[in-house]
């Protein structure tokens, strides 16, 4: 009985490093970059939205391109 009770609060001690362990934390960390990426790819969307029109016609004009 004492074995299992030793080989049982070894498990239970490995057990509790693994869970006290950063690897969940990669993972929180990767999900956390990715989402501030789609906000920046948004936000630049939006803006070139707003400005799409413009800033095509600055091109034409930079490269001299006639408008169609």
């Amino acid at each position: 009985m004492s074995r299992f009770m030793v080989s049982m609060s070894s498990r239970l001690a490995a057990w509790r490093s693994d869970l006290e362990g950063e690897d969940g934390f990669q993972t929180a960390e990767a999900i956390g970059i990715a989402a501030v990426g789609l906000i920046v790819l948004a936000a630049i969307v939006v803006v070139l939205e707003a400005l799409g029109v413009d800033v095509i016609a600055w091109f034409r004009s930079s490269f001299g391109v006639p408008e169609s």
